[in-house]
């Protein structure tokens, strides 16, 4: 498979959130890792993914909020702010439950952004319920 730009729910949400229904605890999604290997890789964001081709760097300090897009708290919204410590070209972007490891609910794969050293850049991942 070519590399190609696409942002996917990952099977492991939609498992979550059906456990959630049913009662248990998920975990707030709000720890968005940024990654630099899907170029490298061929890798276009799928459904399966459990992690990123190399994650460089993962940020949660700011929790989601709800939003709207088409009724009223339909969206769920968390954006991170991720400065780079060196020159790195990401092209990958992923929102977990997690400070480390597992519970990726969100796979994103982009164009390359250039960032060198103490650039920062923000990213948004929105779910929206339709």
């Amino acid at each position: 498979m070519a590399f190609g730009t696409n942002t996917t729910i990952t099977d492991a949400a939609k498992a979550g959130l059906v456990e959630a229904l049913l009662g248990s605890a998920l975990d707030e999604p709000k720890y968005l890792a940024v990654g630099t290997g899907a170029t490298g890789a061929a890798r276009t964001a799928a459904t399966t993914d459990l992690a990123l081709s190399n994650e460089i760097a993962r940020v949660g300090t700011n929790s989601g909020a709800a939003t709207t897009v088409n009724v009223a708290d339909d969206t769920y919204t968390v954006a991170q702010t991720y400065t780079a410590t060196g020159s790195v070209n990401i092209d990958e972007a992923g929102l977990f439950t997690d400070p480390v490891g597992g519970g990726m609910l969100l796979s994103a794969t982009f164009p390359a952004v250039g960032l060198l050293s103490g650039d920062t850049i923000q990213i948004t991942a929105d779910i929206t319920f339709s």
